[in-house]
């Protein structure tokens, strides 16, 4: 009879063995939609953030460039008045040192 009681054992463990094993794969089955679910939220949640830096960068790029735009505009005015003093200030020395060779 120890041999009977042998393959009963493993009969029974043969069986639940394959019942064991379907749960398992049922169990991973879950779990791995359950990752599978996270994930895409994940991906869902880092598109989201893409298109926020993108639009950050751009607000940020455009007003980089008006502030460049309005320096470089700036800094033009400032050449051709700069330029325009240093004529008339040479002019007006010119002129002194004229009234200044007469008066001698």
């Amino acid at each position: 009879m120890p041999g009977t009681a042998g393959k009963e054992t493993n009969h029974e463990y043969s069986e639940s063995g394959v019942g064991g094993r379907r749960c398992l794969i049922e169990e991973l089955g879950r779990a791995l939609d359950g990752w599978r679910a996270r994930i895409y939220g994940l991906m869902d949640q880092l598109d989201l953030a893409n298109l926020d830096v993108r639009h950050e960068f751009r607000q940020r790029l455009d007003t980089t460039q008006n502030v460049y735009l309005t320096a470089r505009s700036l800094v033009s005015d400032a050449g051709h008045d700069a330029g325009s003093n240093l004529s008339s200030l040479r002019l007006d020395v010119e002129q002194l040192m004229g009234d200044l060779r007469y008066a001698h």
